[in-house]
């Protein structure tokens, strides 16, 4: 009577009981209330960087461990430390270290959702955290039973411990602005922030260059990395060339008439090609700077001084010079 009584105890415990935590862990201990009741359909690409949705290969379903099983995720490469940040706003629930797994964290997500992010190389929240949409969660390893080396990051969604696939609702990437403005939270959670910045401009160079030419407010330490490379924005350079422009005219202080064939005549060219506008400027851009002063170069200069209202003469003139010298003097 005792073996039958255990064994049925047995049996409501691991076996007739609903919803156990079995492959599981309930959620209840946590106020999710201020997630929504309402899942997100379209989900941003939780990779900040590296990852084009263009060329995601989609694996859920896909055979594992040699037949024995389906991967219930999907997996995104990205090079090693890679900020991984929350899709959408969210709680951590659990997280740790699985021989499987590797380093993991779940998160409860809007609409009673579980999101899971497996084979990390760092962890960056406790459990209990809040997450905000573009809050870092961890950094893209090798971590459990990834390959060595093949850095990615396995991410799940699953509702009611039933895994979906993730690969139907990434359907967007976060907009360069928005990984730019992420960056300064993520800089604060990582250690040697320093140094993390100098590898994420190492691994992102386009995108930074990208951001950085458009003027992005970008973190100080993401600035002293790109200085240190040695990546400048375009509009430093233009800064510098017009800066170099600006010298030619202070330099060339000899008259300049058609017929010449000297350095000086190119130098000349060149300021005009880059400093002017119109449809003989235009010409002489197509020709370059040959330095002989022929009829395509009066054109340019009667051009600009007609534009100017100076003394149209073709000529590189004294006039002509002093008046580029003084308008470079009243920009400043």
């Amino acid at each position: 009577m005792k073996h039958t009584t255990f064994t049925l105890l047995f049996v409501l415990i691991f076996v007739g009981i609903p919803n156990t935590t079995l492959g599981s862990h309930n959620t209840s201990k946590f106020n999710t209330s201020s997630l929504g009741k309402n899942i997100v359909e379209e989900v941003p690409v939780p990779v900040l960087f590296g990852v084009e949705l263009s060329k995601l290969i989609p694996d859920f379903g896909d055979p594992r461990g040699g037949g024995t099983r389906l991967h219930e995720g999907q997996d995104m490469r990205a090079p090693k430390g890679t900020p991984i940040v929350s899709p959408t706003k969210a709680i951590v629930i659990k997280l740790g270290t699985g021989s499987s797994a590797g380093k993991f964290v779940h998160t409860a997500n809007p609409g009673g959702e579980e999101f899971r992010y497996l084979h990390l190389d760092a962890i960056n929240v406790k459990v209990g955290d809040k997450l905000d949409i573009g809050d870092l969660i961890g950094t893209v390893g090798d971590t459990g039973n990834a390959p060595d080396g093949i850095y990615h990051l396995h991410f799940e969604i699953k509702d009611n411990g039933t895994p979906t696939d993730p690969y139907k609702r990434l359907v967007k990437e976060f907009t360069l602005k928005q990984k730019i403005s992420f960056l300064d939270d993520i800089l604060k959670e990582v250690k040697n922030a320093d140094k993390y910045a100098e590898t994420l401009v190492d691994n992102f160079p386009d995108e930074f260059s990208e951001a950085l030419n458009k003027d992005y407010d970008l973190p100080r330490k993401i600035e002293n990395a790109l200085e240190d490379t040695g990546v400048v924005s375009q509009k430093e350079l233009l800064e510098t060339l017009n800066n170099l422009l600006q010298k030619i005219p202070v330099l060339l202080k000899n008259e300049l008439s058609i017929g010449d064939q000297t350095k000086e005549v190119a130098l000349m060219q060149l300021y005009f090609i880059y400093s002017s506008a119109g449809s003989a400027r235009d010409q002489l851009a197509k020709a370059g700077a040959t330095g002989y002063y022929g009829p395509i170069t009066v054109a340019t200069i009667s051009e600009y001084q007609l534009k100017e209202k100076i003394a149209v003469t073709g000529i590189y003139d004294s006039q002509t010079r002093l008046h580029i010298i003084n308008n470079f003097e009243n920009d400043k």
